[in-house]
């Protein structure tokens, strides 16, 4: 398990102002989001990996790790984005792929696929603009630049609960997957499944 809260204490640019990084961060973020234009998500991407691999001294292979989730998300979430369904039976001539299941046209436009690399790119280098900011500031510096630009300290409070939550929530699943894999469940995929079955209904009594 990524310990996020030690990367963003012990990185090359840890003292930098926390408001120069959240400002570098937002911005990027805002025009990435705002734009989505796919030639400036893919230099957001590489100019913020760049940054946080070679200026801030973060490993690469931790980088990486973060990336995996939500690069996971999101080609799940476009999936239903590029596939197409309908009842009519004339096929657009402009159609990628098709097939009749049950009954059910399913296609692939190329106006769904662009939008879907649009998305997909938008997403990631976003995800990198706020992982620039997860991993070189820890949130005791981040809480005093919300509070000066007057957010709510109810806001601030639910933000570090939910930040401290996160971190509680993953070393339950590392103490429950541990103890399981000490006892030998995962010899199998049989034992896996039961025993991936335990920890998930383990983990709920844990956080209610």
């Amino acid at each position: 398990m990524l310990n996020i809260d030690f990367l963003a204490s012990h990185n090359a640019i840890q003292k930098v102002a926390a408001s120069q990084k959240m400002t570098f961060s937002f911005i990027a973020l805002l025009l990435v989001t705002l734009l989505r234009n796919n030639v400036l998500s893919i230099w957001t991407l590489l100019i913020m990996s760049s940054v946080i691999i070679f200026y801030a001294k973060i490993s690469w292979k931790s980088y990486v790790a973060l990336l995996i989730a939500p690069i996971g998300f999101v080609l799940v979430g476009i999936i239903t984005i590029i596939i197409s369904v309908t009842f009519s039976e004339p096929v657009p001539t402009t159609t990628l792929w098709h097939s009749t299941f049950l009954g059910i046209q399913l296609l692939i436009l190329p106006n769904d696929v662009f939008r879907a690399i649009t998305i997909f790119f938008t997403a990631i280098s976003a995800t990198s603009c706020l992982y620039f900011l997860i991993v070189t500031t820890p949130i005791y510096e981040i809480s005093p630049v919300l509070a000066k630009l007057g957010v709510p300290a109810i806001i601030i409070e639910l933000i570090e609960l939910m930040y401290r939550f996160i971190f509680l929530f993953l070393q339950t699943v590392a103490h429950l997957f541990n103890a399981q894999h000490a006892r030998l469940g995962y010899r199998s995929y049989q034992t896996s499944f039961h025993s991936l079955s335990m920890l998930i209904s383990a983990l709920f009594r844990s956080i209610f």
